[in-house]
């Protein structure tokens, strides 16, 4: 496949680097990227964890990498994931796709580890690229993805709407959003939102209803979320 592809999607005026590993950053050199950079490795080993899911989210890592295959089947063409991570939940859906896609991160060690993690898969490079840029500038035109995917990230902002209103900007229409939020449904849950919200490391902890009322404020009635733990998961069809 030809990165003329990658090209296609770039909105006007806007340009990638080439860095090392075949990734690629829309950020400025002088940009310090993400703090998560020196975490990528322990990122793995905790979130990919199915004890830790269990336990303190009452979750499963088999229920996200379901969703992630729901989300990859709903479209053809380019699919955007935006804040991919290492791809620890997503690598066996992206396998199983011909699909292009555009995975972004802000941190160059998740992305590092995401494209590892699919090249171990087979998964063919010409047909993925690893884009480093921040949610909220991204490089693309606008409603240039069938498929647009956030997987975890919503519960990172305190700028809920914002978040969702720049996911809704890159969705084509017909096409559809899929995103994952932690919310605080479970004593435990909300006892874990919050000491991560105090060390900095996510916004405040958030309700199931409070997501479902900005999802319906930004996306409108044709949103549905469902909930598993405190993992709520999102989907709305443009």
């Amino acid at each position: 496949m030809s990165a003329s592809w990658i090209d296609a999607l770039i909105m006007p005026g806007r340009q990638l680097r080439q860095l090392d590993g075949g990734l690629l950053t829309a950020l400025e050199p002088d940009d310090r990227g993400s703090a998560y950079d020196g975490r990528a490795a322990m990122y793995d080993r905790v979130i990919g964890s199915r004890l830790y899911n269990r336990l303190v989210w009452g979750s499963s890592p088999a229920t996200y990498a379901d969703f992630a295959a729901t989300a990859v089947n709903r479209g053809h063409g380019p699919m955007l994931d935006v804040g991919c991570g290492s791809a620890v939940f997503t690598a066996a859906a992206y396998s199983s796709t011909d699909r292009p896609l555009i995975l972004v991160d802000r941190s160059l060690g998740m992305l590092a580890r995401a494209a590892e993690r699919l090249d171990a898969r087979g998964i063919h490079s010409g047909r993925v690229a690893y884009i480093q840029a921040d949610l909220f500038d991204l490089p693309f035109r606008p409603q240039a993805f069938s498929t647009v995917a956030s997987f975890g990230m919503l519960h990172l902002f305190e700028d809920l709407a914002g978040t969702m209103s720049a996911l809704k900007s890159q969705v084509s229409p017909g096409g559809s959003l899929h995103a994952t939020s932690l919310v605080g449904e479970s004593p435990i849950g909300r006892r874990a939102l919050a000491l991560l919200h105090r060390s900095g490391e996510v916004a405040a902890p958030r309700t199931e209803g409070e997501l479902a009322a900005a999802a319906r404020d930004v996306l409108g009635p044709t949103s549905s979320i469902s909930r598993e733990g405190s993992m709520a998961f999102m989907s709305w069809h443009a």
